[in-house]
């Protein structure tokens, strides 16, 4: 009874467990340590830990030293797969002789998954949160969730504030992915030095600060589930090339790594800059965009869908009611008609950031349009009103007209210097990216000092 009680045990551990003779030979394992390894229980028994475990010498010193070891980093390649584990090595001692050592791990995967839940890499949005009465922008939902059922790269393609990352989550939890993790990336804050090891990890000691135990990369975060890859036109070209190779064979590398890992990840992009005029300027990679851009999904700006805003606005104010513990607003019809009439460049994120600040703001339980103004007075002038403008020839000579390059470099030298040659507050008083800013300065040559 005893002897089954303690096999029970073992086999009920989550970690797998290899257990070995003086000869490194392995005489006892459990159930989880076969799943991890993918063997047949006749096969393991026969083998010696050195024809499957890479950190093999940490055994050694185990059996020389009576050292144990926690939490290291090993690999264990089995029917030609390489297996990455954490894993604990002690050894075993009977009448103060070492007569064989223990082994317990736990396949990374796992160790993802449970960082992936703290952490929070998972979506929140479906399709049901998309709020539209536009028919166009109906056609554009039944097409992601075509999408969706494919495996297929998706570029998401529309200015900022669309809701392309509500479009991204969305597609990830109709699909057949939607209990893996969802791992968005920014690429526009990353810097430049830092991209590689970021998406694909890097090994320990690869560089100075790394970390000890190595750092899994986002790709390696979203095995199994899909990532995001927003502002993808601000990857640099060397980053590209190799965002390329992982899209072709589905394997990255660690930096510092001699050994490629295979992945199960399905990549969803995102940009508001038009990746073929990118192309033109030898700013992005042919082939990596039509590899993106498997399957494309345009949004639509707000202001192509007017209908729309009153239905947002409600939405918006209907989530800020139910977290009011002191009662609810609305929102006079007036209101909104003034809300249809401005041009939102910011789109469907600026609606969301003016309806939040006039409902905090707002003394009363309904928001008027005179007290919505006030929000809106420094906001660009009527859509409409500048269509009915009319341009009178006589106001302008034609030798005023400047070239677009000519304005752009000459904006950003003033922004330059009134920021005393900052560009990362120049950039964003010229409402561009870092990384745009900088490649502006190295195109037109300009000396920041």
């Amino acid at each position: 009874m005893e002897k089954e009680l303690l096999q029970a045990i073992f086999n009920s551990i989550s970690d797998g467990i290899l257990i070995l003779d003086d000869k490194l030979n392995i005489t006892d394992f459990n159930k989880m340590a076969l799943r991890i390894l993918g063997l047949e229980k006749d096969v393991l028994m026969k083998i010696n830990i050195k024809d499957i475990f890479n950190n093999y010498k940490l055994v050694d010193k185990c059996l020389i030293y009576n050292e144990s070891y926690k939490r290291q980093d090993c690999t264990f390649t089995a029917n030609g797969n390489k297996i990455r584990c954490v894993t604990n090595l002690g050894p075993i001692v009977s009448d103060s002789k070492i007569i064989g050592v223990v082994i317990s791990f736990r396949d990374t995967k796992h160790i993802h998954k449970v960082v992936n839940n703290v952490v929070g890499y998972s979506a929140a949005y479906t399709f049901k949160d998309i709020i539209t009465k536009n028919q166009k922008m109906k056609k554009i939902i039944q097409y992601a969730k075509k999408a969706a059922n494919t495996d297929c790269n998706i570029l998401l393609e529309g200015c900022s504030g669309t809701g392309k990352e509500v479009f991204a989550q969305a597609i990830h939890n109709y699909s057949s992915r939607a209990k893996g993790p969802f791992v968005a990336v920014n690429c526009a804050a990353i810097p430049r030095e830092l991209f590689e090891s970021e998406l694909f990890g890097y090994e320990k000691g690869a560089f100075t600060g790394a970390n000890k135990g190595g750092y899994p990369g986002k790709f390696e975060l979203a095995d199994g589930g899909t990532i995001f890859l927003d502002e993808i036109g601000e990857l640099p070209l060397d980053i590209q090339s190799k965002l390329l190779r992982v899209l072709d064979n589905h394997k990255i590398v660690r930096v510092g790594c001699t050994h490629e890992k295979k992945i199960n990840v399905r990549v969803i992009a995102a940009t508001n800059r038009n990746l073929l005029e990118e192309v033109d300027k030898k700013n992005f990679r042919y082939d990596l965009y039509y590899r993106l851009n498997v399957i494309g999904i345009s949004l639509m700006k707000l202001n192509e869908r007017e209908e729309d805003i009153e239905a947002l606005t409600k939405h918006f104010l209907k989530k800020l009611n139910i977290n009011n513990l002191e009662g609810s607003k609305d929102i006079e019809s007036s209101a909104i008609a003034r809300l249809n009439d401005y041009k939102w460049n910011g789109n469907i994120r600026e609606l969301r950031n003016v309806v939040e600040k006039a409902y905090y703001l707002c003394d009363n339980d309904i928001i008027t349009e005179k007290y919505l103004l006030t929000f809106l007075k420094d906001k660009p002038k009527l859509e409409n009103d500048f269509r009915r403008e009319k341009i009178n020839k006589s106001n302008f000579k034609v030798e005023d007209i400047l070239p677009l390059k000519l304005v752009e470099e000459q904006n950003i030298k003033k922004a330059l210097i009134a920021f005393d040659g900052n560009p990362e507050e120049a950039a964003k008083a010229l409402g561009i990216s870092r990384a745009t800013i900088y490649r502006k300065i190295s195109k037109y040559r300009i000396k920041i000092d």
